[in-house]
């Protein structure tokens, strides 16, 4: 007989339905895979070049979202849809596991504008560890902007690790914490500090019960990265970067907002947005 705990909890950990769905999701079906970094990688840009961050659920439809592997599953492979970390990299660590990868969670505080801080965040991010060859890698395919690692950065590493083209340093910091830190041509600036040993996945569900009351809920925000940039909305503005080029475009409506999120985010709704795009609640 299952246990108490089994029988509560059993969903969160069940494992991926069918991998070959996934990876064609993510544009990378009938594709070996091999475990090694640069698999990681191509499995971690695929998924942020297919998989928006989005938080329609939460900000249109007011739902409580849950992440369960097969309730994640029918929700951004099925339905092609997208979501926010708690999702997204639920779901990215059961294709990992699946592939073959050594993969576990970890409980992330956002450190991003946060300069000059006189305390510390409560964790509310959850990513990946993935090791491989004695080393450890953070992954991550659900951070809310479109400025996200593009790949894995190794945390056993200390100097400069070169990123698609960006610069990142990884520091200690006390009771065995990690930061990894951007040194972007406006200025350096920590991202994430973590301590990256395995975290409880029951945790997380209490985080994401809290979490959902009070975030997500001040606009519209979708993003997707593009290998030549990125897409976003972001409220009532449609945000195209290309090659280093920004153009903006104001959507005028809840129907124009839906046609934007078909015909550029491949996300296909059943029910009308709200209007309008960002909240008239300002706490």
């Amino acid at each position: 007989m299952l246990s108490f705990f089994e029988d509560l909890y059993r969903k969160y950990f069940v494992r991926l339905a069918d991998k070959g769905a996934y990876l064609e999701r993510i544009g990378l079906g009938g594709v070996d895979i091999p475990i090694t970094k640069e698999g990681l990688d191509r499995l971690q840009f695929g998924h942020l070049c297919s998989v928006p961050f989005e938080n329609l659920d939460i900000f249109d439809y007011d739902l409580f979202i849950d992440f369960g592997t097969d309730e994640l599953f029918d929700k951004i492979v099925t339905r092609r849809r997208g979501g926010y970390c708690f999702e997204l990299n639920a779901l990215f660590m059961a294709l990992l596991e699946a592939v073959g990868f050594e993969v576990h969670p970890v409980g992330v505080r956002i450190l991003m504008g946060l300069e000059g801080r006189s305390f510390v965040p409560a964790i509310s991010h959850r990513a990946s560890i993935v090791t491989l060859d004695g080393k450890r890698y953070y992954s991550d395919v659900g951070f809310g902007t479109t400025s996200a690692p593009g790949i894995s950065i190794c945390i056993d590493e200390y100097g400069e690790q070169d990123i698609m083209g960006e610069l990142y340093t990884v520091v200690d910091r006390p009771f065995n914490n990690k930061v990894i830190i951007r040194h972007a041509a406006e200025g350096s600036g920590e991202l994430f500090m973590f301590v990256p040993d395995p975290f409880n996945t029951l945790d997380f569900i209490a985080f994401n019960k809290a979490i959902q009351a009070v975030s997500f809920r001040e606009k519209r925000m979708v993003n997707l990265r593009k290998p030549d940039g990125s897409i976003s909305i972001d409220g009532d503005i449609f945000r195209t970067t290309k090659n280093g080029e920004r153009t903006e475009i104001r959507i005028a409506a809840a129907e124009d907002a839906a046609k934007v999120l078909r015909d550029n985010f491949g996300i296909r709704l059943s029910q009308p947005l709200r209007e309008p795009a960002v909240s008239l609640f300002n706490p």
